[in-house]
């Protein structure tokens, strides 16, 4: 039977899958940051990261496997941040135990395994929800109020891009040259484009609604191994106005080949422009333990230029926040009831029918038509 959490005196029993990087300092965090959440349980193999998780909650049962914790009647939300092509199994699991579920993204290695992941959560009655957090970033929030405005008309040309530098000594590195992570191996679903796609392909979708009409992917092998260096993507949705006539080219780029990182936004359109250099700084913050609303750094701030009188102009804009807390907040209020899920699964799969596509117009250096 799913969980029942309807005491408003109780809070809401939170186990986590993990605790490396996402569970330790995105999860964690930012849980305990919300009032209505107690992490009663963590669920590790690692001796050291156990040894970690009992320094950092001593308030919480530790597990030696996922099914343990699933099985821990004092858990009602089960958060899964462990390597991508484990999402869909524990996230099943735990469905099918009746405890809610925030999955990690990626949400899962494809849509059939995606799909799967929604039924166990409707046929067991819990909620499942996918840690878009970057939906939060004081960057995106930026840019869609920007579009929504109009401020640079319609959009022609949306770029989007996360990238950095990081191949040397010696770009072309065999697997035993230095001791890698998960993230590095297609078994587990590693790789830039995969781990920063799951977030740039989630907001375009956010940004341009709906599904692109075709897909344009390229990827590049500067190491030796089985995951892309960079990949860049090309997504060209449709008009607005239903005619066949082409709406906005959403372009990104991930990897490490920049050293000098490309803007992180530019947008051209109708009626202007839009530049924005570097990242959210929520993400290091995190790192500290901080938490709660942040803009943009003051030399990241963004820049706009419109038409004006027939003149280009500077137009000053004042960012937007962004807050990685809202997306808890709303988890908690959708389990107590109160408001409806933000993220839903649903939401973020056709995000992950996106990567399909890149994942094989890369591989075919083939258009593919949606």
């Amino acid at each position: 039977m799913p969980v029942e959490v309807s005491m408003k005196q109780r809070p809401i029993g939170v186990g986590i899958v993990g605790y490396g990087l996402a569970g330790r300092v995105f999860h964690s965090t930012l849980i305990r940051n919300v009032e209505e959440f107690a992490i009663r349980a963590i669920a590790v193999r690692n001796e050291g990261r156990r040894a970690q998780a009992v320094l950092d909650h001593p308030e919480a049962t530790i597990h030696a496997s996922a099914s343990e914790l699933f099985a821990n009647p004092d858990v009602d939300l089960v958060v899964i941040a462990t390597p991508h092509d484990t999402h869909a199994s524990l996230c099943i699991e735990a469905a099918q135990m009746g405890k809610h579920v925030v999955v990690d993204k990626i949400m899962c290695m494809n849509v059939s395994e995606g799909e799967a992941m929604i039924a166990a959560a409707e046929t067991n009655g819990v909620h499942l929800s996918v840690f878009q957090n970057r939906r939060w970033d004081a960057d995106f929030l930026t840019v869609q109020d920007v579009i929504a405005r109009g401020l640079v008309g319609e959009p022609f040309v949306i770029e989007s891009s996360v990238t950095g530098f990081g191949l040397t000594p010696g770009y072309r590195l065999p697997a035993g040259d230095r001791p890698r992570g998960w993230r590095t191996y297609a078994e587990f679903g590693g790789g830039p484009f995969r781990d920063w796609g799951a977030h740039l392909l989630d907001q375009a979708v956010q940004l341009c609604g709906g599904s692109p009409r075709r897909v344009m992917a390229d990827f590049q092998y500067r190491r030796d191994w089985d995951v892309e260096t960079a990949g860049t993507a090309t997504l060209v949705f449709g008009s607005d106005d239903g005619t066949n006539r082409d709406g906005v080219r959403f372009v990104i780029e991930v990897g490490n080949i920049s050293a000098i990182p490309k803007p992180r936004w530019l947008i051209r359109g109708s009626e202007g422009a839009y530049i924005q250099h570097g990242r959210d700084p929520q993400e290091q913050a995190l790192h500290r333990g901080d938490v709660g609303p942040r803009k943009m750094l003051p030399e990241h701030a963004p820049r706009l230029v419109r038409e004006i009188d027939g003149a280009l102009q500077d137009v000053e804009l004042d960012g937007l926040e962004g807050n990685y807390l809202a997306y808890y907040q709303n988890v908690a209020g959708a389990i107590r009831g109160r408001e409806r899920l933000m993220v839903t699964a649903s939401s973020v799969l056709q995000s992950v029918r996106l990567l399909e596509a890149a994942a094989e117009s890369a591989r075919t250096n083939q258009v593919i038509a949606l």
